[in-house]
């Protein structure tokens, strides 16, 4: 090997270093990783409770997330202008109708399909539909049929009544969480909630 000259390079000081980038561990870092591992398994923790909160509240039925109102206005005179009341029974039943559930109550649709049916309509289909709605609605695809439409809206309790083409059957009706609870028997007379 070749011999060269002593310089200053030669003469290190003794330490532990083994390279710039390493350090030795300390106190202070340990501590640094611990209380890391402590606020993430904190946020964790508020994570999964708040997820379940949101579960938990969200499920149930949606019928107690309606508020009933308080109290009703007493109409004025120009509020009192009803539509007359439709025989059910001397209305000639010739429409098809369709009986869709809106309101998120297993069997509504069913129950006021049946009630259709006992009346002496057609029952098209009977199915479930979506809609923002909360108030129960039927509509008729042509005027032939409005004044079977108003009879079965005495019959269901239904309010809304319009001609509609976004419907394809003869007469549609919309169920939803105001009368979903509450369907008239075959006969037409509206069921006793207590039975």
């Amino acid at each position: 090997m070749a011999d060269y000259p002593k310089d200053e390079f030669d003469d290190l000081p003794a330490t532990g270093r083994k390279g710039a980038h390493r350090r030795d561990g300390g106190p202070t870092s340990q501590a640094g990783a611990l209380a890391l591992i402590a606020i993430l398994a904190i946020a964790a923790l508020l994570l999964v409770f708040g997820a379940i909160n949101i579960i938990r509240t969200s499920a149930g039925d949606p019928e107690e997330k309606i508020a009933e109102p308080t109290a009703t206005a007493e109409p004025t005179s120009e509020e009192t202008t009803e539509e007359p009341s439709v025989d059910i029974d001397a209305v000639e039943k010739t429409a098809a109708v369709a009986v869709l559930n809106a309101s998120g109550v297993s069997g509504a649709g069913s129950a006021f399909g049946e009630a259709v049916e006992g009346a002496g309509w057609t029952v098209a289909q009977v199915g479930n539909h979506t809609t923002a709605d909360t108030v129960s609605s039927i509509h008729y695809s042509d005027p032939e049929f409005e004044a079977e439409a108003q009879a079965l809206a005495e019959l269901l309790g239904v309010t809304d009544v319009e001609e509609s083409e976004e419907f394809t059957d003869d007469i549609t009706v919309v169920v939803c969480s105001d009368i979903a609870n509450d369907p008239p028997t075959a006969d037409g007379a509206a069921e006793d909630p207590g039975a």
